[in-house]
């Protein structure tokens, strides 16, 4: 792990990937590819860099509405499109 990539993952929201430093390559074909971040693997494609769910021109990395439900993702962990904390108060209203 480089310096830059140890800030980026201690600096960054809790809820999203860790970044992986690629260090740059030739591909066998010839092609240079330069060094770059990609999001660490996980279930969804929604939180690449790259990606952009909601086509809110922000990528889903640095998007705290990837879905585009209006609720920000760390607050709805549950993805139903309700703030989890607001979650039942439904019935006091």
């Amino acid at each position: 792990m480089n310096w830059l990539e140890e800030w980026v993952n201690k600096h960054q929201a809790s809820e999203k990937p860790k970044l992986d430093w690629i260090e740059a390559f030739t591909r066998e074909d010839g092609t240079y590819v330069e060094g770059h971040f990609r999001t660490e693997a996980n279930e969804t494609t929604m939180d690449n860099l790259g990606t952009d769910v909601d086509q809110d021109g922000i990528a889903g990395f640095f998007d705290a509405d990837a879905d585009g439900d209006g609720i920000a993702e760390a607050l709805d962990l549950d993805g139903d499109g309700i703030a989890d904390a607001l979650e039942g108060l439904e019935e006091l209203l």
